[in-house]
């Protein structure tokens, strides 16, 4: 896949409905893949972002420099938010510690389930 086609599938994300809606601050970072230098990203790896307005150390997973999840483990996470990804795509987000959870498909999300702690009562 090209430069030009991977930016063409973005742009095709972004008009999505659910995509629009989604929690992840991520979700751009699709089919990225990531460098230290000449270096591709591999493993774990954390950085300290501003997210909501607050300064959080999120960690993040990398496979051959894609964001990628191992052994159920989240390949993104950050206090009350979880991130599923294979591959360089997302397929689950999990945020609010639990109440809101995102199910997502060839780049997309599907499903988005919200105020699921009231659900559970």
């Amino acid at each position: 896949m090209t430069k030009e086609d991977i930016e063409m599938m973005k742009e095709r994300f972004k008009q999505n409905d659910l995509y629009q809606q989604s929690t992840s601050p991520f979700k751009d970072f699709q089919m990225e893949q990531f460098y230290v230098g000449e270096t591709i990203l591999e493993g774990q790896n954390s950085k300290t972002m501003t997210i909501n307005g607050r300064d959080v150390v999120v960690i993040f997973n990398f496979s051959n420099g894609l964001i990628d999840s191992k052994d159920d483990q989240p390949a993104i996470e950050y206090p009350m938010h979880w991130e599923y990804w294979k591959g360089g795509f997302i397929e689950k987000v999990v945020d609010a510690g639990g109440d809101t959870e995102e199910y997502w498909e060839n780049g997309v999300p599907v499903r988005i389930e919200r105020n699921l702690s009231e659900r559970r009562k």
